[in-house]
């Protein structure tokens, strides 16, 4: 098997077809890491060097990957791409590619190493890296400074999560647009297995969250809809397009 791979491998190089890696090659590389970001596991981290969805197959890697690629092909479409938020940006990835298609990246994370990690990979000079908790970002930001949001699997960590949609709200400019993404359930769970996170929505109560605040589509009325199909997303109402009106 071992030399089947490495066959197939060379085969790939000599024809330029991007390295597929599998599933438990990925983890044997996390469980091999000595860098406290990727030892805590408290958010994901990509083969440095194979940022990109068409290295993967299993659904841990499509899923972190394709949201933020799924990000670029929505977001590139705006007609005013000024400034971004990368709200909870973890190891970085995902705002070296927002800044392919936005002027300036603001990226906030409250985990010190993570951020320093994204200052060490993906550093760019589009990027601003700010070591910050996600519930004080208007002590930081003006209202009204974003064209656009995103914010992918950060709420469930957040223990005031109304007054933090608020601010998103407060911090986007009009017909600004959030994107954002939470683990969905059949209905609400209190105090999921998982320490860091303090709930999880039933869809309707999440759906009805954001309708509250801003105009939303959801489901088959997102717009590049067929990306998360293609990354294998589980429920498509836990990724929420919505508009600031």
């Amino acid at each position: 098997m071992a030399f089947l791979n490495s066959i197939i491998s060379s085969a790939g190089k000599i024809l330029g077809m991007p390295k597929r890696i599998g599933e438990e090659e990925f983890k044997a590389q996390r469980r091999a890491a000595r860098d406290p970001v990727t030892r805590s596991g408290v958010c994901y981290v990509p083969m440095e060097g194979f940022e990109s969805t068409r290295h993967y197959e299993d659904k841990q890697n499509l899923h972190h990957l394709g949201r933020y690629e799924w990000a670029v092909r929505v977001l590139g479409e705006l007609p005013t791409r000024g400034t971004v938020l990368d709200c909870a940006s973890g190891s970085g990835y995902g705002s070296h590619k927002l800044a392919e298609a936005f002027q300036r990246v603001e990226a906030v994370d409250h985990f010190a190493e993570a951020v320093e990690m994204g200052r060490e990979r993906y550093d760019d000079p589009k990027i601003n890296w700010h070591c910050l908790n996600v519930a004080k970002l208007r002590s930081v930001f003006a209202d009204e400074s974003f064209d656009a949001i995103v914010c992918m699997q950060t709420i469930e960590f957040v223990e005031g999560d109304h007054a933090f949609l608020d601010d998103l709200q407060a911090l986007l400019k009009p017909d600004g647009v959030l994107l954002i993404d939470t683990p969905i359930r059949k209905h609400r769970v209190e105090k999921p297995k998982n320490p860091h996170h303090k709930r999880y929505y039933g869809v309707d109560e999440w759906l009805d969250m954001l309708q509250s605040r801003f105009e939303i589509s959801a489901f088959q009325a997102l717009p590049q809809a067929h990306f998360l199909e293609k990354c294998q997303m589980p429920s498509q109402g836990s990724i929420v397009f919505c508009k600031k009106s």
